[in-house]
């Protein structure tokens, strides 16, 4: 196993064979269609909002009990997630997401697709829980 400063790990096929890997309540993906799915008419305007919103969601579901997948944050003007930073690219590729504006500028907006929407809300059904929604709901539209 090979670690990078980040506390990402590498293994080999066999390595990776032999062991337990951790388990989650919320993996990244779902993480972030959760985060957009609480609000999901508002848009998030920026990458840097982006980054610091799922940073504080990120705090406000461990103070809650949430076992979220690790995104390693690193401190860069703030807090921010390279692996994130792909989540949201996947999460476009795959027809979730829309983005409009202009790409790395404040101008930039992400918004859920009816696709994305849908599948929101089936996490959230599955992952939140009843007592923690509307909190959460609040939460977002703080953001």
């Amino acid at each position: 196993m090979r670690k990078l400063s980040d506390g990402t790990e590498f293994y080999t096929l066999e390595e990776g064979e032999r062991k337990e890997f951790d388990t989650y309540d919320i993996y990244l993906y779902e993480f972030v269609l959760i985060f957009f799915g609480l609000d999901p008419e508002k848009p998030i305007q920026s990458r840097i909002k982006y980054q610091k919103g799922l940073f504080l969601f990120s705090k406000e579901l461990e103070k809650r009990g949430y076992k979220v997948q690790d995104p390693h944050f690193i401190a860069y003007s703030g807090a921010y997630s390279f692996v994130l930073a792909r989540v949201l690219d996947n999460l476009w590729w795959s027809g979730f997401i829309e983005a409009k504006g202009v790409y790395a500028k404040e101008t930039e907006e992400f918004k859920l697709t009816e696709k994305g929407k849908n599948e929101a809300i089936l996490l959230i059904k599955e992952k939140i829980k009843e007592k923690d929604l509307q909190d959460l709901i609040t939460f977002r539209q703080s953001i």
